[in-house]
């Protein structure tokens, strides 16, 4: 008969190992937990960290490596559409006809709101846009008595 010296007819399951042995291997599974986790963050907080609207800007060779003081951000679109930081601010024939006096208005009130803040303002436009468009705005930032205009550029690599 088979199984005729076992209980019941059925096959012991193995005795378990001995946990005094040392064990080589790595249990990489809180490892990838933490990878992704940090991937995450990572995919959340990266959009976050580009300040102002993004716009492409036109090259230069001379290009300024200066750090970000954390000045104003004040950006023109390709549909000619001002945005101070990220918030829209309206169109420039909008603007033109308030004088400008939102978007100024903004900037004059985060100098008074902080005195470490340079009086200075980054200017980014639109590479497509014609000059006749820009050309208000930079007058309406100059008219704010601005200690500087920094225009933004990307730099023209060497090729």
């Amino acid at each position: 008969m088979a199984g005729a010296g076992k209980k019941g007819g059925r096959l012991r399951p193995p005795k378990p190992a001995k946990l005094d042995a040392v064990r080589n291997e790595i249990n990489v599974t809180p490892l990838v937990d933490v990878c992704l986790v940090l991937l995450i963050i990572f995919m959340v907080v990266t959009p976050m960290l580009a300040r102002g609207k993004e716009v492409p800007l036109p090259k230069t060779l001379n290009h300024s490596s200066d750090p970000d003081k954390a000045q104003p951000i004040v950006a023109v679109d390709k549909d000619g559409l001002v945005y101070y930081d990220k918030e829209p601010m309206g169109s420039i024939e909008e603007l033109k006809r308030t004088e400008f006096k939102a978007l100024t208005g903004r900037i004059d009130a985060v100098w008074r709101s902080d005195p470490e803040v340079p009086q200075r303002v980054l200017f980014k436009a639109d590479k497509t846009l014609p000059f006749k468009d820009v050309y208000p705005v930079i007058i309406a930032l100059h008219d704010l008595g601005l200690g500087s205009i920094d225009l933004g550029t990307n730099e023209l690599k060497n090729e």
